[in-house]
């Protein structure tokens, strides 16, 4: 493979992640449980005690961005140091960043109906836009907006 295939893998992926972090950060900040990628909340149990810590969603989500964030933008901050410059030229890299980051809000929204159709498959709201996201998923929200315009109620 050429260089500038395996750099544009490279920063694809970098903002891929970053992006999915981001997403799962503010959705965690503005309370939508219909993108959040954790279920519920997670235990943890440190093996020589037997405290449980019990992690919310919210906070769960919180790290999920803090751990595909950081390592990404510590990359990015090294990335000239360690790659030429000049191979992607700012055009392309507009291109992948557009790519990447479409990809991540698609990854998310799928992502998140499956993993959460079940658990908020009985919430009845009447929230439109982005506030339905706090009861109810992505995909949900889509079958519903569609199932009103197929009845002729907008």
């Amino acid at each position: 493979m050429s260089t500038f295939t395996v750099l544009a893998c490279e920063y694809c992926v970098l903002v891929f992640l970053s992006g999915i972090g981001i997403l799962q950060a503010s959705a965690a900040y503005a309370g939508l449980r219909g993108l959040l990628i954790a279920p519920g909340e997670v235990r943890v149990r440190l093996f020589p005690s037997t405290r449980i810590f019990v992690v919310s969603r919210e906070d769960f989500g919180r790290i999920f961005a803090v751990v595909l964030i950081a390592p990404a933008l510590l990359d990015f901050f090294y990335w000239n140091w360690r790659n030429k410059t000049g191979i992607i030229e700012g055009a392309q890299q507009a291109g992948f960043f557009v790519l990447a980051m479409a990809s991540a809000v698609a990854f998310t929204f799928l992502f998140s109906s499956l993993i959460n159709h079940w658990r908020l498959r009985r919430n009845e709201t009447q929230a439109m836009g982005l506030e339905a996201l706090r009861d109810i998923t992505w995909a949900q929200a889509i079958t519903r907006r569609l199932a009103r315009m197929n009845r002729g109620l907008g």
